[in-house]
């Protein structure tokens, strides 16, 4: 067999010896994914970290999420606009943004609110009265229009959705090398 650590072969004298090289190939084999699974990490860094900052934008922003009762189009569209030059896109599908964009956001939601209170609070002319902003301008849903929940997922298909609890099970992979019960 081939000698474990050295050049050259190694003679198996018996059961004991053809463990002992067993047991001496699957640690060089867990070390081995173990740097591989660190230098793929290492280099997906730059990846990994947008993908993060992209779900914590959303996480932090609901009035973005389309669909949901907050869903602010003005605000989503400003933003949009703004941040064009900073997106990062794969294959033309965005992916997240080259800086941080959650001052931009917090900064346009400012202006939005101070924009909101002066057209509530702007005399009209020739009334002296004050006009009332429109509903959906005052991030609020018009009550002619309710929002609707979206759906439940069907009854026969199971949601996946948040389920990052669970490990990915990867024994038959490692158990054709002998190592069923390596973790990753």
């Amino acid at each position: 067999m081939p000698a474990i650590g050295r050049e050259g072969m190694d003679r198996l004298e018996n059961t004991q010896d053809a463990a002992d090289w067993q047991d001496a190939v699957k640690q060089l084999l867990v070390q081995e994914v173990q740097d591989r699974a660190e230098r793929a990490m290492e280099e997906n860094d730059g990846f990994l970290t947008t993908m993060h900052s992209s779900i914590e934008l959303f996480q932090n922003n609901t009035d973005l999420i389309p669909g949901t009762v907050e869903f602010d189009v003005e605000l989503a569209n400003r933003f949009a606009d703004l941040a064009t030059p900073y997106e990062l896109r794969v294959e033309d599908k965005l992916q997240g943004y080259s800086v941080p964009v959650q001052p931009i956001i917090d900064h346009l939601r400012k202006e939005l609110v101070a924009e909101r209170a002066r057209t509530v609070t702007t005399p009209e002319r020739g009334t002296g009265g004050a006009t009332e902003a429109p509903a959906a301008a005052a991030g609020k849903p018009a009550a002619a229009a309710p929002t609707r929940k979206a759906d439940p997922p069907q009854a026969s298909i199971p949601s996946k959705a948040g389920n990052s609890d669970q490990k990915e099970d990867f024994s038959a992979l490692f158990g054709t090398i002998g190592l069923p019960d390596l973790q990753i």
